[in-house]
């Protein structure tokens, strides 16, 4: 396998992971103080730096596929990786307004 497929296949699995635990942390945030128990274990302040540190993977995972893109050597993957990369840059902008929301708390 060529090594610019096999550097957008790692990222594709490193999307995956980050982007469910942004998920997680984003839900948690949400759910914040529903729970005594909870609300012990994890500061409000500690979930919003982990939902930030995920969303900043999230967009470093992005650009990095954005440079792989100009490097696929076969017009298939280009246009698959493409329309992912598209997919990818559409995702996390469900959660924009939440880093700015996040920075205040």
């Amino acid at each position: 396998m060529d090594k610019v497929v096999e550097a957008v296949e790692t990222a594709k699995k490193e999307w995956d992971k980050a982007y469910s635990w942004a998920k997680e942390h984003i839900k948690a945030i949400k759910e914040y103080g529903k729970s005594r128990e909870e609300q012990n274990l994890n500061s409000l302040p500690r979930l919003n730096r982990l939902a930030q540190d995920a969303l900043a993977l999230l967009s470093s995972l992005q650009f990095r596929l954005d440079l792989l893109v100009p490097q696929l050597l076969t017009n298939d993957q280009l246009q698959s990786t493409t329309a992912l990369l598209d997919s990818w840059k559409k995702e996390p902008h469900k959660y924009s307004i939440l880093p700015l929301f996040l920075c205040e708390i």
